[in-house]
């Protein structure tokens, strides 16, 4: 069966128009969430950098290099950070199960997760994907 030469430009169309609907809207948060986030996180070549923008000094917490597919996370405690401060973290001070050391050309890594705990006894959680 033909189809009326309109239909056939709609049918070509309506998906393309569907995608670009969706990537517009899941990129409208993403500088927003970023201005008021208490935390920065910069991800380096051999280093991870975290700012403390919340206000109090952090505690601790903890920081997870989440790796592709079903691999446990690569996690280091967070130090203290005044606020104000930010803090380097050496990629070769995480470890995994059984304590073996992250090594960036071994294991691909989809996101950094940061969980920050400030002096009020507040949590600040925050994943950024691993560029």
């Amino acid at each position: 069966m033909r189809w009326p030469h309109r239909t056939q430009g709609l049918v070509l169309i309506a998906p393309i128009l569907l995608v670009a609907g969706l990537a517009v809207t899941g990129c409208g948060g993403a500088a927003e969430d970023e201005a008021n986030a208490p935390f920065t996180i910069t991800v380096e070549q051999t280093y991870l950098t975290i700012g403390n923008r919340s206000g109090s000094a952090f505690a601790g917490g903890l920081i997870e290099l989440v790796p592709r597919g079903v691999l446990a996370p690569y996690k280091m405690e967070l130090p203290r950070i005044e606020s104000g401060a930010t803090r380097d973290m050496p990629f070769d001070r995480f470890s995994g199960v059984g304590g073996a050391q992250f090594r960036r050309g071994v294991t691909r890594i989809k996101a950094v997760r940061v969980t920050a705990t400030d002096m009020a006894g507040t949590t600040h959680k925050r994943e950024v994907p691993f560029n």
